[in-house]
């Protein structure tokens, strides 16, 4: 079974509705005497506005849905896989081992549940850190799917926001073998629009470049991880994204930051002032 994002086009007469551009030859009118009016500011930088909107995959996932009834969904994509292999099988011990496969296998969105209170956890030593804060009642889980794409999902208080998905680059793959092969190979995908290419920001945990569009309501990242030969793709909930700081309002300390009392014992000792380094200052002066 294939797993993808459907992607669905937006009407033109919205579209034409929204864009529809002014007069080629408008030109504003300057009046002698008076100062020219000051140009308006441009808009604030955002990730690209594409003209196409998108749905998550598999049906029925949407944002807000708890882990339980996530995993419940993949319960079902799991039974469809497994049809085929049951098939190629009578009943006996070949049968039993599918059945305990597939439990296994339903058990992993659960069993993978991570949640990030006040303790570091082992997410912090991977590329999925900044994704995520602690003592926000935040948590994560991730299933690796047939075609071997890890997929990644975290959660508010139990309600799913961010989908993250990590592909392998390779030549002749749906990404392409390299970053810049992914972004154009996506910005013709969505519609032609050029992406907001945002640097790493590792002050506020934005650890890698970015290319960002949104359809409004999805915003979607491209996240360059060249270095492991693999790009993230993330989606995240507009809404939650827009306003994050509202969401994240605890701000605990760097679990991984050294105690402070262990710094200022461990620090090196100023050296022991001699009377000689006195009297050569008051010789300066």
């Amino acid at each position: 079974m294939k797993f993808r994002f459907v992607f669905t086009v937006v009407s033109a007469g919205l579209l034409g509705a929204t864009m529809a551009p002014g007069p080629a030859n408008a030109s504003p009118v300057v009046v002698v005497g008076q100062k020219k009016k000051a140009k308006a500011p441009p808009p604030p930088a955002g990730p690209a506005r594409m003209k196409k909107r998108i749905g998550l995959s598999p049906r029925g996932v949407a944002w807000g849905i708890s882990l339980e009834q996530l995993a419940k969904l993949y319960d079902k994509v799991f039974d469809k896989e497994f049809v085929p292999l049951y098939k190629k099988v009578s009943a006996g011990p070949r049968m039993a081992t599918l059945d305990s496969e597939l439990q296994n296998k339903k058990a992993i969105l659960r069993r993978n549940k991570v949640l990030f209170g006040s303790l570091p956890t082992g997410i912090d030593q991977t590329p999925l850190k900044g994704e995520y804060s602690y003592g926000n009642n935040e948590s994560f889980t991730r299933v690796t799917l047939r075609s071997g794409t890890t997929r990644n999902f975290f959660f508010f208080n139990d309600k799913l926001w961010l989908v993250y998905d990590e592909h392998k680059l390779r030549q002749n793959g749906p990404y392409g073998a390299t970053f810049e092969d992914a972004v154009k190979l996506l910005t013709k995908k969505f519609g032609d629009v050029e992406p907001e290419m945002v640097e790493p920001d590792y002050a506020r945990g934005r650890n890698f470049a970015e290319a960002r569009w949104t359809d409004g309501a999805i915003i979607v990242r491209a996240i360059n991880r060249e270095y492991q030969k693999t790009i993230g793709m993330a989606y995240a909930d507009a809404s939650i994204w827009n306003n994050l700081s509202k969401f994240r309002k605890n701000k605990l300390e760097d679990p991984h930051a050294i105690d402070k009392d262990v710094a200022l014992a461990t620090r090196k000792a100023e050296p022991e002032k001699k009377p000689e380094d006195d009297k050569k200052k008051k010789k300066k002066k």
